[in-house]
């Protein structure tokens, strides 16, 4: 499970991360700063090759354990 990083109760709940499904990979964008530290503390294993464009690209059999991991530790993740 992903380590969680405390977030503050703010409302409404934006989201922290977007998703896209391109095929074969998914794009998981952070774009709250909670977001962003959570990447940057290492929250979310990934290599610096998964980085285009500011989204980190997962294969696509990963990306649901990996939103819902999310999910449970607080962060809110969208459809882009």
């Amino acid at each position: 499970m992903i380590q969680a990083i405390q977030k503050s109760d703010s409302v409404p709940k934006t989201p922290d991360f977007t998703i896209a499904n391109l095929g074969g990979i998914v794009a998981l964008t952070p774009i709250s700063a909670d977001a962003n530290k959570a990447c940057d503390v290492g929250v979310i294993a990934y290599e610096d090759w998964q980085v285009m464009g500011g989204s980190i690209m997962v294969e696509r059999r990963y990306a649901a354990d990996l939103v819902e991991d999310l999910r449970d530790d607080g962060f809110v993740v969208a459809d882009e």
